[in-house]
């Protein structure tokens, strides 16, 4: 088995952990609030392990650990429901008709039913599964909301899996908002992402894209599907497989509201109505 090792979420497991004052061996459930005046949201953890693991073992133990915000406001109710359903996607357990939220703590204990049945079927395997998913808000205004999710995953194959994705919420009707919906420019702001993109990937302007062993439709350059903002710019992220190899790693890049207002007088949230989730 090739492990997935990433050393941000590792080391973000480690530390709670450490700070954990109850034994990790059975399922834990916590709620932390959060005290700062203009953030109406609480810290909902969920940690499960499989029997008999430690901190010292952890990496031998099949394990879940989710860490996500939960609105309070009644007009957040979408939100809540969205990230839910993207967390339980993950988990395996997701069900995009629904309305309902799902339950994340029987998700994770399936997961860890199916282990332990290919365990039984299995028992040679060295195969450790675990799923870590780490949720936090990275911007928000009068007007909106983003998150950022990284999710690391590994449940057997020959690697794990890894992703980051963005979530930008109107906090008025909890509904889903496309950034680029946001942005005056479009134009200059794909053409920024482009060269910045040959940048980081060492390509030259006229660079033919699939010779350099990137998969975007058509040859031409696109956008990723997971943009998000903090509070100086844009945060583009191509997942792996999204438009090159796994062995290629992600694409991370970002476009400073700088740099776009000095070439566009206005560049951010213009008033357009947001997209339903």
């Amino acid at each position: 088995m090739k492990k997935l090792t990433w050393l941000p979420l590792a080391v973000v497991l480690l530390f709670y952990l450490l700070s954990c004052k109850r034994g990790i061996n059975k399922e834990e459930k916590e709620t932390k609030k959060i005290t700062a005046e203009q953030k109406e949201y609480s810290i909902e953890r969920l940690f499960v392990t499989e029997e008999g693991c430690s901190v010292d073992t952890l990496e031998n133990c099949t394990h879940i650990l989710l860490e996500y915000p939960v609105f309070e406001s009644e007009k957040m109710t979408k939100a809540n429901s969205f990230l839910n359903h993207r967390m339980a996607d993950v988990l395996g357990f997701g069900d995009a008709e629904s309305n309902t939220l799902v339950d994340l703590e029987a998700a994770a204990q399936h997961i860890l039913n199916d282990y332990k049945e290919f365990k039984k079927e299995f028992p040679e395997s060295p195969q450790v599964w675990n799923v870590r998913m780490i949720s936090h808000v990275i911007y928000e205004n009068e007007d909106v909301v983003c998150l950022k999710m990284v999710s690391e995953s590994y449940m057997g194959g020959a690697h794990g899996s890894l992703n980051t994705s963005y979530m930008t919420f109107d906090i008025n009707t909890s509904a889903y908002v496309n950034l680029l919906d946001r942005v005056e420019n479009k134009e200059l702001f794909i053409s920024l992402a482009e060269q910045k993109f040959r940048k980081k990937r060492n390509l030259t302007p006229g660079e033919d894209l699939e010779k350099a062993g990137f998969g975007f439709p058509d040859n031409e350059f696109a956008l990723p599907a997971n943009i998000g903002i903090d509070d100086n710019g844009y945060l583009l992220h191509y997942n792996p497989y999204e438009v090159a190899p796994y062995s290629m790693g992600p694409t991370n890049l970002f476009i400073s509201f700088d740099e776009l207002k000095k070439k566009s007088s206005s560049y951010l949230f213009r008033p357009v109505e947001s997209a339903d989730c």
